[in-house]
C-alpha cells in the first residue's frame, strides 16, 4: 500500500506523460495485494477508465492490463486527463492513514 502514495504523488502533477500513467494502472492491475480477485478490478475499470471488457478478457490480468494500456493510448487529451482525475480519486480513497490509531486497538 506504500506504494500507492508514490502513484498519488506522480498524479499530482497537472499533466504527467502517459507512460507514467500507464505504469501505474499497470501496476496496480497486477497487484494482488489490490485486487484479490479478478472480478474486484471490474470496479476499478468501470470507475476509473469507464469500460468493460467480456468475460473471457476478465480471465487474464495480462489480458485485461493489454486492453487497458491499448485503451489508453487511443485516448484523446480530454478524456485521458479526466481518467487521470478519476484514478487520483480512487488511489486517495484507498489510502489509509498509517499514523492514526483506532481507539479500540488496545481492546483486542
Amino acid at each position: 500500500m506504500n506504494e500507492l502514495i508514490i502513484y498519488k504523488n506522480e498524479l499530482k502533477n497537472s499533466n504527467p506523460a502517459r507512460y507514467k500513467f500507464i505504469g501505474i494502472v499497470s501496476r496496480m492491475l497486477l497487484s494482488k495485494e489490490l485486487f484479490n480477485k479478478n472480478e474486484e478490478i471490474i470496479d476499478f475499470l468501470k470507475y476509473v477508465i469507464r469500460t468493460e471488457y467480456k468475460e473471457y478478457v476478465m480471465a487474464s490480468r495480462t489480458l485485461i492490463v493489454a486492453r487497458t494500456v491499448r485503451l489508453i493510448e487511443e485516448l484523446s487529451d480530454k478524456d485521458y486527463l479526466d481518467c487521470k482525475k478519476r484514478l487520483y480519486k480512487y488511489i486517495d480513497s484507498k489510502i489509509i492513514n498509517p499514523n492514526k490509531k483506532n481507539i479500540f486497538d488496545g481492546w483486542l
